[in-house]
């Protein structure tokens, strides 16, 4: 049966269900269904106990009679690790060959994980390095590389009406078409993180509720991490097909502008940011090139998140539901 978290569907009796929660995660696990997948986590570590509840509060969990898909355990390799100084080990169902971080980063260790399953282990779906939102019948493919501000945008469009597919992962169904909901925390990066919460506070005065500490000096500097939207976990299993794909260009220093590319740089771009093409195969070819051939696809170039979003809207206005209108 579902564990509900204390703050999950606004349950009474919360602070029971905060100590089951927390001693579940503290002991062999418990099942947290994100989208089509469900991983039992096990964390040794209070304080990241702390983020995780905070971050994932409102979805559901799972105490038993439940198929995991993977499980993830973060705690302490030994004694001195575990209490003295100490770190943060990732052990997960197929690898454990993660570099520990120190426990106070244990949440960017966790997040790594997750990250591990899908990338790794999914094979059923056609994944994008994009980000991925939907509203509707318009579903949205931003293909991009690190920086470009695709987690922003994303994040950015589902505080506004949007549901969040996904920051990062995009994934696709081949069998039926569809772009398939993985509303994970959001990963903000550096300058990002101070966008995004004025951002939320403009829709909620508590808005650093949906945000878990910062954590300095990761590789990729500064990150944080942010809670998708509750409309974005409640439709987590409502799947939309792609018909648009935004190519986005932060440029702190441009006009906003929209701009046209043709149907074959969208195509290979969407190929570009593909974590398993090469292994779907023909399958992959045929979907992406019928994405391509089906969607409205141009580039945007933005300097803020207010202008990125208006751009997306006006291109999704002028095409998509101007098409709409005419049929």
């Amino acid at each position: 049966m579902p564990v509900t978290s204390p703050y999950y569907n606004n349950k009474t009796n919360q602070s029971y269900n905060d100590i089951e929660l927390n001693n579940r995660l503290s002991s062999d696990g418990v099942a947290i269904e994100i989208g089509p997948f469900c991983v039992n986590v096990s964390i040794k570590f209070q304080n990241v106990r702390d983020e995780f509840i905070k971050i994932y509060r409102d979805f559901p969990f799972y105490a038993d009679n439940v198929v995991w898909d993977n499980y993830l355990k973060l705690y302490g390799q030994n004694f001195y690790r575990q209490y003295i100084k100490p770190q943060a080990f990732v052990e997960l169902g197929m690898s454990n060959e993660f570099i520990p971080l120190p426990a106070s980063m244990g949440m960017v260790s966790l997040e790594m994980g997750l990250n591990w399953h899908v990338a790794y282990t999914c094979r059923q779906y056609v994944m994008f390095h994009a980000g991925v939102v939907a509203k509707d019948g318009v579903g949205l493919v931003m293909p991009a590389m690190s920086g470009s501000g695709k987690s922003t945008l994303a994040a950015g469009l589902s505080y506004r009406g949007w549901q969040l597919h996904s920051d990062e992962f995009g994934l696709f169904d081949v069998g039926t078409g569809e772009l398939v909901p993985y509303p994970r925390a959001v990963s903000l990066k550096n300058q990002s993180i101070p966008v995004m919460k004025k951002w939320v506070r403009e829709v909620d005065d508590n808005y650093m509720d949906y945000f878990s500490d910062e954590y300095q000096g990761t590789p990729k500097g500064t990150i944080c991490y942010m809670r998708p939207s509750a409309d974005s976990i409640k439709d987590m299993h409502k799947r939309t097909k792609p018909n648009v794909v935004i190519l986005p260009v932060y440029d702190a220093n441009a006009e906003p502008a929209i701009k046209p590319i043709s149907k074959t740089m969208a195509f290979f771009r969407l190929v570009m940011s593909s974590a398993n093409y090469g292994d779907v195969g023909k399958d992959a070819f045929l979907s992406l090139s019928k994405i391509i051939d089906d969607a409205h696809v141009c580039e945007i170039i933005y300097p803020t998140l207010e202008d990125a979003v208006d751009l997306v809207e006006k291109f999704v206005a002028d095409n998509v539901n101007q098409n709409v209108g005419d049929e």
